[in-house]
């Protein structure tokens, strides 16, 4: 008969999993326990992998800087120093507080809005093959159209403050949501649709507990490219239509020829950026657990 301790591993899902008290049967006791240990430091593996590569990569670039305008004396108004940069970040953090909260605030809103009306028209083009074919080539200019040139145009018709910088966040990050989010919807199989069919769900009920279900795991990554372009979008506004921000500060920095300052505003918003991303990758991870690995992560436990 089949011998539960060689198949107990593989039944509950291989990697990351394991039962040694039960493969008594099949093999020697040490062989067994050395296979669960190394299944166990594969996610310590990629983690050290994907956490001392980068950090060395980036030292690296930050010590030829450093070198650079170091032994070439480059005047700071051109390019300060990698630690002249830090220490005047961390010297002045109460200056910056104010932006980097204005920035994230008109982000955040801005993203949401894409979400939400990404969900709202993708549900809305896989119900109707018509608002599909009038609405998408207007979703794709949404994209196209030149933001920087936009920008300045937004403050004839929302004027200084918030709204353009919500407006231009809205709209540079909500193609993605569309995209993905339909293409999630659509992803459900003609066999599992021919099924409900049979049993007379209705389109709501298919949207609502199938459709909704498989796009979830491609809204996630729609999310995590929509956070980082209205990002974009809110710098950009700031950029002429905004009064506070950390888009808005880089820019009077410059003009000013306070290099060292503006420097600092992009690597806080350089920060900003990576620490919203990130939170919507864990996000993404504590609402779907059950969502399967992205490309990246599946590439990343073969190789290791």
């Amino acid at each position: 008969g089949l011998r539960m301790g060689r198949w107990l591993p593989y039944c509950m899902g291989g990697i990351g999993f394991a039962a040694p008290w039960s493969c008594g049967t099949h093999g020697s006791t040490g062989g067994v326990r050395s296979r669960y240990q190394s299944i166990r430091r594969i996610p310590v593996l990629i983690l050290s992998r994907r956490l001392v590569a980068p950090i060395l990569a980036f030292a690296a670039a930050l010590l030829v800087w450093e070198g650079w305008v170091r032994i070439g004396d480059v005047p700071t108004f051109l390019l300060p120093a990698p630690t002249e940069i830090a220490q005047y970040t961390f010297g002045n953090m109460g200056l910056f507080l104010p932006h980097i909260w204005a920035t994230t605030w008109a982000t955040l809103i801005g993203f949401t809005l894409s979400v939400v009306f990404g969900l709202i028209i993708a549900v809305a083009i896989v119900l109707s093959k018509t608002f599909e074919d009038a609405i998408f080539p207007l979703v794709v200019m949404t994209q196209v159209i030149p933001k920087v040139a936009l920008a300045p145009l937004l403050v004839i018709y929302l004027g200084f403050g918030i709204e353009p910088k919500i407006f231009l966040a809205f709209l540079i990050s909500f193609f993605p949501m569309v995209i993905n989010t339909t293409l999630g919807m659509k992803s459900v199989s003609v066999e599992l649709l021919e099924l409900l069919a049979t049993f007379k769900a209705s389109k709501w009920q298919i949207i609502t507990k199938v459709r909704i279900h498989r796009a979830l795991p491609y809204m996630i990554e729609g999310a995590k490219i929509s956070i980082t372009l209205a990002v974009i979008g809110t710098v950009v506004a700031e950029f002429t239509a905004g009064s506070s921000g950390l888009g808005y500060l880089t820019a009077a920095s410059a003009a000013n020829l306070q290099t060292v300052q503006s420097y600092s505003a992009i690597v806080i918003l350089v920060g900003v950026g990576i620490l919203l991303f990130g939170a919507v990758h864990i996000g993404g991870r504590l609402l779907i657990p059950w969502a399967p690995p992205t490309t990246l992560e599946s590439r990343d436990q073969r190789l290791t």
